[in-house]
């Protein structure tokens, strides 16, 4: 039996020129594609109109709401202001001393009927602020159909005397003229004239500064009580006591320290304190001058008929500055009539 030679393995010989050659053919080509994104058909003209077709869905939707609020807001202003539910019927006020109920609703003038939504506020509180004795005056809403009115007055603590009498409070706010019965025991500061405040106003505003600064120091203790406060050019005062006309010469110095001397000599004085005439508490202090007061004195028979005299002549002016301001306000009364015959006022309806 034959034995059969083995089939020789025959390997290819290695030709790398061949590989290589074979590499490169078998390597993908990567061709770089630019896609242009014209306008013209097949080149995403459908995506384009889809957005389009969204937009202009959501600014359709938008415009219907904004159109609906728009709307409804409009019905609900017109029902708010125009519905017998929201017609003033309830007035919340405290009278004060010269502004009561019937007053506050005739400064109001608000006719029946009126919706207290449409009501300007500010408006309405300027009528009230425009009555000589209030200072400001405040007005709220309280909903569906009432209105709180506040209201402050002014504190008179003088009356100045320029050309004519005003009342004037602690800020030296000159506020309203002087009628029959304003007065009181208020004091009168005097020394100034229209012209010479509107032509001089800071100068003036630190002369009536410095006599109500006076005024207040005077009332921190127990002392006579003032009639007149005078102020000269130069801020120099002297007050005037009501009941014997005593002269207070306090001048330019310090007011407090003036009057501490003048307390210093009514308890050096005692009862013959009544007798004094004139007062000079703008003594000059130093080094070689005493602090020291000098005084002068009603003589002892002239001085309760000098008291009689300043006091008749004093009810005499008032006697007849009360009936020159009797005469001009029925005047005013007059002249009112004349012009509320021709127009009428609406007024504010009772509340209840």
């Amino acid at each position: 039996m034959r034995r059969r030679k083995p089939k020789a393995t025959v390997r290819p010989k290695s030709n790398r020129r061949r590989t290589a050659s074979n590499a490169a053919v078998s390597t993908p080509v990567r061709a770089k594609v630019t896609i242009s994104r014209n306008d013209g058909p097949g080149d995403g003209t459908p995506s384009r109109a889809r957005r389009l077709a969204r937009i202009g869905l959501r600014l359709a939707v938008m415009s219907t709401v904004a159109w609906g609020l728009m709307v409804g807001v409009r019905e609900g202003y017109e029902y708010a202001t125009t519905s017998p539910r929201f017609e003033v019927r309830g007035l919340q006020y405290t009278p004060t001393v010269h502004v009561d109920d019937d007053e506050v609703r005739r400064l109001m003038a608000l006719p029946p009927g009126t919706n207290i939504l449409s009501l300007d506020l500010d408006e309405v509180a300027g009528r009230i602020a425009a009555h000589p004795w209030v200072e400001r005056a405040s007005v709220v809403r309280v909903l569906p159909d009432t209105l709180d009115v506040t209201v402050q007055e002014y504190t008179p603590v003088a009356v100045l005397l320029a050309d004519e009498f005003f009342l004037v409070d602690a800020a030296g706010t000159p506020f309203k003229p002087l009628e029959p019965g304003d007065r009181g025991q208020l004091p009168v500061i005097t020394g100034f004239d229209r012209a010479g405040m509107l032509a001089r106003p800071q100068q003036s505003r630190q002369r009536l500064g410095r006599a109500l600064a006076a005024l207040t120091t005077y009332a921190a203790k127990r002392r006579p009580r003032l009639s007149e406060i005078a102020v000269g050019e130069a801020g120099e005062l002297t007050l005037y006591t009501a009941e014997l006309g005593t002269q207070l010469r306090v001048g330019r110095g310090d007011i407090e320290h003036a009057l501490t001397r003048y307390d210093a000599l009514r308890a050096a004085l005692a009862e013959e304190v009544e007798k004094l005439a004139v007062v000079h508490l703008d003594a000059t202090v130093g080094e070689d001058r005493p602090d020291r007061v000098v005084a002068s004195f009603f003589p002892a028979k002239e001085a309760p008929s000098l008291v009689e005299d300043a006091q008749l002549r004093a009810q005499e002016r008032a006697q007849a500055f009360e009936a020159a301001e009797s005469a001009r306000a029925e005047a005013d009364n007059a002249a009112g009539k004349t012009r509320s015959q021709k127009k009428k006022k609406s007024k504010l309806p009772r509340y209840h």
